[in-house]
């Protein structure tokens, strides 16, 4: 099956690769709420495995613009 991780801020597939057996485990989304899986997991018919993450690029920015807001107080 194919999973593609993609950012949930930018929208850009980040990386796609092609598993044998889908093991929530083995992907680290065992810990997941039900509600944190709703949001984070998709299916898609054409696409397989959608994961919704954030990439390091989208990451980078919203920290750094966080750690420059909180001197401007």
């Amino acid at each position: 099956m194919k999973v593609t991780y993609i950012c949930d801020l930018c929208g850009f597939p980040q990386e796609t690769v092609e598993i044998g057996e889908v093991d929530l485990e083995k992907l680290g989304l065992h810990t997941l709420t039900p509600e944190e899986r709703e949001d984070i997991i998709k299916y898609n018919e054409k696409q397989g495995l959608l994961l919704y993450t954030i990439c390091s690029d989208c990451f980078s920015q919203k920290i750094f613009a966080e750690d420059e807001e909180s001197y401007l107080f």
